[in-house]
């Protein structure tokens, strides 16, 4: 994986994910995409992780593709259709992610950028965030999996005004259309994101995955399997991370799960 340009730091139960091309603005390149693939998927081998944490250097998300690659890109089928696949799968992992993930989005959030902070669980983002999809400006589509992500969070009408005109929003604009979690000062982004992570770090693992495969089956990113989800909704009855709930419950204690 190339350490300039993604770095991956794994401090006990938190993956720290981070785009690191600031001089670009954290333009995403192919190599890149490719080292976010292999990074989320070996991240789903640790079994102590409870979340990770997306965020680009520099006090930027992401600029979304380089350009500059992508009109080379264009000129050949065969890599076009590999960045594309790579793309997909990147993002796709990430929403897959059997623990929660959240981004922390500073400036720009364009384009793949902004399809990557899409496909996390939340967003907590500073308020001079910009957030764009503009493949309609360009000519181009956004994928199916993107679209759907946008319209899941905020709703036909808003992905409509959004992907066929190509707006930028502002950080106030992007909460309002449930397309941000929260927005805070810059210089509360680490306070808060603690607060996250305290929340997410203490859920039970078992609770957090079940539940996003609730979920992804209901927003229609994943095949809906409700026999297989029903069957796992009694197992969590017998699971012992509800022994150690309920016990905590009754000790009037935090649960250790």
């Amino acid at each position: 994986m190339s350490e300039a340009q993604i770095q991956l730091a794994v401090e006990g139960q938190v993956a720290h994910l981070t785009i690191a091309r600031p001089h670009k603005r954290n333009a995403l390149t192919q190599a890149m995409w490719q080292d976010l693939l292999q990074a989320l998927q070996g991240l789903r081998a640790v079994p102590q992780l409870r979340l990770l944490v997306l965020r680009g250097a520099g006090g930027v998300f992401s600029a979304g593709a380089d350009i500059d690659e992508l009109t080379q890109i264009i000129g050949d089928a065969q890599r076009l259709r590999h960045n594309n696949e790579t793309v997909r799968l990147a993002q796709l992992a990430l929403q897959e992610l059997p623990f929660a993930s959240i981004a922390v989005v500073e400036g720009a959030c364009v384009g793949g950028g902004c399809g990557l902070a899409l496909a996390c669980d939340f967003r907590l983002a500073a308020p001079n965030v910009q957030m764009a999809i503009t493949p309609a400006r360009l000519g181009l589509l956004y994928s199916v999996e993107d679209v759907r992500r946008v319209v899941n969070l905020a709703g036909p009408a808003r992905a409509r005004q959004l992907l066929l005109t190509g707006q930028k929003i502002d950080a106030a604009t992007a909460l309002d259309w449930g397309m941000l979690n929260e927005v805070v000062a810059a210089d509360a982004l680490a306070e808060r994101l603690q607060h996250w992570s305290a929340m997410l770090t203490s859920a039970s693992p078992f609770s957090v995955r079940g539940i996003k495969r609730s979920i992804a089956m209901l927003d229609g990113s994943l095949a809906a399997d409700f026999s297989a989800q029903q069957a796992l909704f009694e197992q969590a009855f017998s699971h012992a991370d509800f022994a150690e709930g309920a016990r905590a419950f009754l000790e009037k204690r935090a649960p250790r799960f």
